[in-house]
């Protein structure tokens, strides 16, 4: 038996991930989309200019925090599945994950210009 290799970059591996994640996410597996998109964002260089949805997110929650402290854990759903902290079960909606699609997506767009036919086929923003 061969041994199988991948040559790979980190922009096709965040490419794959993200194509993964919306593939996982049509399928109704949110776990693993989730999952895969914060490994795209991750995998990814930060842009030149703070652009893309997550950076803009962490702005404006910096420049406006709510009165009585920080609410929200953006990264709250991939450290769950990521660490053995946590409650045992959880329930996952849809815009969660749409929400790191749009993370992943617009930094994916941020980084190389212009994101891929099936992410523009999700987010025609994408282009």
């Amino acid at each position: 038996m061969s041994k199988r290799i991948v040559r790979t970059s980190k922009q096709l591996a965040a490419e794959r991930q993200i194509h993964a994640a919306i593939a996982h996410f049509q399928n109704g597996e949110f776990e693993c989309a989730i999952s895969l998109c914060s490994a795209a964002e991750g995998q990814m260089p930060e842009p030149e200019e703070p652009t893309h949805f997550f950076a803009i997110l962490k702005k404006a929650s910096a420049e406006n925090p709510p009165p009585d402290g920080p609410k929200e854990d953006f990264n709250y759903a991939a450290n769950w599945m990521k660490h053995g902290w946590g409650v045992q079960e959880t329930e996952i909606e849809e815009w969660e994950v749409t929400f790191w699609l749009n993370r992943a997506i617009s930094k994916y767009r941020a980084v190389y210009g212009r994101g891929t036919p099936d992410m523009v086929a999700l987010f025609p923003w994408a282009e």
